[in-house]
């Protein structure tokens, strides 16, 4: 298992990456298979600059060494998830309500850091 940060860095430049993002193997496999096409993150710093057709190095955050390059086909920003999933099927982003998203997802991060930046849905393909 690849621990190293440098790795990421020297990497991304082979593959015209811009930067790189890690999921649970769960949602990594999700992905990989074409079932899961749109990525939930807090609308922070690092996902204002990202755009369409940027490609980044998505990888599994329980094997650092299982990886995809991925492609941003478009960013559905929203205050809040249920205004997000008013634009987009939930069912896309691996999970099947906003409660189930919500166990998840606040044990990574907390409510008040969504409510602060909003949410995005990362809508990707996989390249490579």
């Amino acid at each position: 298992m690849i621990k190293d940060k440098n790795y990421y860095e020297s990497i991304l430049p082979q593959f015209d990456c811009k930067f790189s993002m890690s999921v649970r193997n769960k949602y990594f496999e999700l992905i990989k298979s074409g079932k899961k096409d749109i990525e939930l993150r807090a609308f922070d710093e690092k996902r204002r600059q990202m755009k369409a057709g940027d490609k980044f190095l998505l990888y599994d955050a329980e094997n650092t060494d299982n990886y995809i390059i991925c492609s941003i086909i478009n960013l559905h920003i929203a205050p809040d998830f249920e205004t997000l999933f008013s634009k987009v099927d939930i069912k896309r982003t691996g999970f099947e309500t906003i409660k189930e998203l919500e166990d998840v997802v606040f044990k990574f991060i907390t409510k008040e850091e969504f409510i602060k930046n909003s949410v995005v849905g990362i809508e990707i393909e996989v390249v490579k």
